[in-house]
Formats: C-alpha cells, structure tokens, sequence
C-alpha cells in the first residue's frame, strides 16, 4: 500500500531568501496566492526575521500588510511563521515580555503554525513562547537543526527532541538542514531514531541544494517514514535553496508515494516567477555541484548569497575560497555552532575579517565575544581555550564577562508610543526611527503591470497557440519579447 507524504512550500520565505538575499517583493507574490492556495500544500511559509529587515530596509514593504494581504487570499492552506531564539527581529536577546508581544503580533497578523529554532538548541529561548502561542491557539512546530560535527550525534538529536516535547508540548518536529549536508546515509539513521522519539508526532525535514544532497535525500528519508518534505517551486528553488517541488513530486510519485500536489497549480506559479525574474533581472537556481568543502565550513544558503554580495561589492571576490575555509576553522574553534542564524553570519564575517586583516582574531566582532561568553545561550561544546583567551582580549571591553538579565519592555514601549498600534512599535524597537519613518513615507514601487494577472493569462494563451512566428509588444521603459516554434512548443517570455 502506498503512503501519502505532505509537501511544504517555501518559495515565497526560504526561495529568495536563498537565491535573491530576500529581495522578492510583496506585489510579485500577491498575483499567484491562490494558485498557492490551490497546489495541496501542508503549509507556505512566509515571514522569517530576515524578511522583515529585506522589507524594511530595501523593499520598503510593510511586512504585516505583506502578510494580511497573503492571509486574505490563502483560505485553505495555514501560514507558518517564525520565532528565532528569544530575539524577535534582532540578534540578541530580549525581554520575555517583547518576546510574548511579538507572538501575539505574528499570530494577528495571520500566522497559523508558528515554527521556533534556537541555533544553540538552548529552549530556554524558545519553550516559553511556543507555549505561549499553543495557548493562544496556534499549532506549534521547532526545528531540530542539523549540523555535521563531533557533537551533533544522533543520540543528541534524540534528547533534544524529548527535552521539546516534554518543555512545550509542541505539535510537529521538523530536521532543519540549513547547509545542504544531510546525506542519504545519515538520513537513513537519523530519521528513525527521532521518528521513533516524536511518537504519532508528524517528523519533517527541510534542506537546502548546496551540494547537490536534498533530491536523493528526501527519498532516503520517506523511504524510512519522514512525513513531510520542505520545497521551492522552480525556478526559485536548487541552487543554494531548497529542492524544486517539480522535481521531488516526480520522483515520489515513481517511488510510489501519494502526494495532493496540484500539477497545473504550480505551473502557473512557476511561469509567473519566470516572468518576474526576467523583468527584475533576478537570477534562477539552478542544481549544485557537489562540494567537498560545504562539509567543513557549512555556510548556509542565505548567508553563502550575501557573502558573495559583499565580496563582490568589497573588490574581494577572489577572496571567497579562503574565507569559506577560514570559516571551517572558525566553526570548530568556537565549539561546532550550528550554522543556522545568527551564528552563521558571526562566523562568517568573524571568518573575513581573520582573512583580510591577516591575523587570526587580531580583530574581533562584538557577536563573537558575545557568543563565547554565553550571551545568546548555552554553548554544544567549550570554546577552544587560547581562542577565548584572544576574543576576550581582544574583544570590546565595553561588553561584561557576565550577561545580564534583560528588564522587561513592553510598557515602556507603549509608554514612548501611546498612539501607535503594537505591530509599529515593534517595527520601531527593532530597527532604526529613520528607516520605520521612511517606510511608511515612501512605500515600494509596485511591479509593472507585465506581472499582473490578466497580462500572464495572455501570455500563456499565446504560448498555446500554433503561430510560428515572435510577437514583441512594449509600453514605457519595458519590452516583452515572445517566441513561438510550432504547436504545442512554449516560447520565451
């Protein structure tokens, strides 16, 4: 008898957070939601931390219109939504009342599942307030976060997924394989042991194409009773994302598992992101060669993108190869952090700076410091001695070798903002005045009409159709150029 597996979408979170360093704007998502709604999927993911920084920052989208707006269009598939640590949109610790609040917040805003990690597997910062949210009604979910290293063994992964469990009940466990290195192999040890831990708890796994691993992975997992896989819609999926459904959904079906993916509902997607990324000059992902070195260094896909941005924009490209491996190095001497944020971006950039400035922690960055010190949580192994001799050094002497305890925020929040409602004040306590200012002063520009619906509609039916021969049509600044080669045959838009 043939088993049925759940597929879950991440195209619009994890897909250009990987791909596009979370560029994608709320007005190319918005045309497509309900052939989303109408694909069979378990759940879409939307919003993490660093989609709100993107909308903020560079998109100047409000990120809760971006998901009420969602929300109105996706009646029958459940949003998931993200708590990270006990950070809410920054990268250190905060007040056990903001981090309530901004729970209450997410859920408003139309979070259905709301999914917490800890990159330490600390949950003293995430137990309470995924208790907090089942309270509130929601279904719970945390990630057990996959890392290749002495210390990340099965039987860890084991009791950390008792310790969950028994501290807040959560409704789902998920294997989050931020980088792309959870092989066939391990997979077939690991999923048994934690499905035999989580009980008649749905057991996911959620990886990325780094190195080529994810497509035969994912069989190797169902084959051994994984119950749901994370994906992206091509052509925002491979590359440094996750796997595209396109692809998984064959193979699953001839491995002979039963999926509710709508076929035709993700074609329609999938030719509305091509049309985006050739009118935005985005890149496609595309399948990964197998690299050795993601094993040492393992550099998430997100991060790995604005790495080379920054690189790049630094005159340093060619400098990439030897950062990667310094950050292997960097990853043990610091007791093996998962890669996953923020600890991923620290080694990183703590990584470049041993490599440009030429002397290993002769310059070094306040998270690390903060990191070895216990700052965000409880460390999986010590630091490696004579490291913490020179970060504590040589770090800024301004942060205390003790962390304090953070003093509630909330009233004091809406004491500074008695007219606002909670969803701007905690916009306003994460990021800068100016930039919340700006935000609602000058919105993002919308795309051009070329992607509404109504135009993508035309376009599809003209690629039907048996015209040998290319159509061009422009309006403004925008040329959109089709070709046709007989029938049955698609063009290029």
């Amino acid at each position: 008898m043939s088993r049925r597996l759940k597929i879950y979408d991440t195209t619009l979170r994890d897909g250009h957070q990987c791909l596009w360093a979370t560029r994608m704007p709320t007005s190319m998502m918005l045309p497509v939601i309900e052939a989303f709604d109408r694909a069979g999927y378990g759940a879409i993911e939307l919003m993490g931390n660093v989609h709100f920084d993107a909308c903020v920052r560079y998109l100047r989208d409000d990120p809760f219109e971006r998901m009420r707006e969602v929300k109105k269009r996706l009646v029958n598939t459940p949003i998931q939504g993200f708590i990270r640590s006990a950070c809410v949109l920054g990268f250190d610790i905060k007040p056990a009342d903001i981090n309530r609040l901004w729970v209450e917040v997410l859920l408003r805003n139309g979070t259905d599942r709301m999914l917490a990690f800890d990159g330490l597997h600390d949950f003293d910062n995430t137990a309470p307030y995924l208790k907090h949210a089942k309270e509130l009604g929601a279904y719970t979910v945390h990630w057990l976060i996959f890392s290749d290293s002495p210390v990340h063994t099965d039987e860890m992964y084991v009791a950390k997924a008792h310790e969950i469990i028994e501290r807040a009940d959560v409704d789902e466990i998920i294997i989050q394989d931020t980088s792309g290195v959870l092989t066939p192999e391990r997979a077939a040890t690991l999923v048994p042991a934690l499905k035999a831990a989580v009980g008649d708890r749905p057991l996911g796994l959620h990886s990325h194409c780094l190195v080529g691993l994810p497509q035969r992975t994912y069989l190797e997992a169902a084959k051994h009773g994984i119950d749901g896989l994370y994906t992206c819609i091509s052509p925002v999926a491979d590359g440094n994302a996750p796997p595209s459904v396109q692809t998984m959904a064959r193979n699953l079906r001839y491995a002979g598992y039963e999926l509710d993916i709508d076929d035709d509902a993700i074609e329609s997607i999938s030719r509305h992101l091509e049309a985006g990324i050739t009118l935005l000059g985005k890149p496609a992902g595309r399948p990964q060669d197998f690299d050795l070195g993601q094993f040492d260094h393992q550099i998430p896909g997100g991060v790995m993108s604005n790495l080379i941005a920054n690189l790049e924009q630094a005159g340093m490209a060619d400098q990439l190869l030897a950062v990667l491996e310094e950050c292997g190095r960097v990853r043990a001497e610091l007791g093996w952090p998962i890669m996953v944020t923020p600890f991923s971006q620290h080694v990183a950039v703590q990584a470049a700076l041993n490599v440009i400035h030429g002397q290993r922690y002769g310059l070094v960055i306040d998270e690390v410091k903060l990191y070895a010190l216990g700052y965000f949580g409880k460390l999986p192994a010590p630091v490696e001695p004579n490291v913490l001799d020179r970060i504590i050094e040589r770090g800024s002497q301004a942060i205390a070798l003790d962390p304090p305890e953070p003093e509630p925020g909330v009233a004091r929040l809406r004491e500074r903002y008695p007219d606002l409602d909670d969803e701007e004040r905690m916009l306003r306590y994460s990021f800068p005045e100016d930039v919340i200012d700006d935000l609602y002063a000058h919105p993002g520009d919308a795309l051009p009409s070329t992607m509404s619906v109504p135009f993508l509609h035309l376009m599809d039916r003209l690629r039907d159709q048996n015209i040998p021969s290319r159509i061009a049509a422009g309006s403004g600044d925008i040329d959109v150029e089709l070709g046709f080669h007989g029938a049955g045959q698609k063009g290029a838009a």
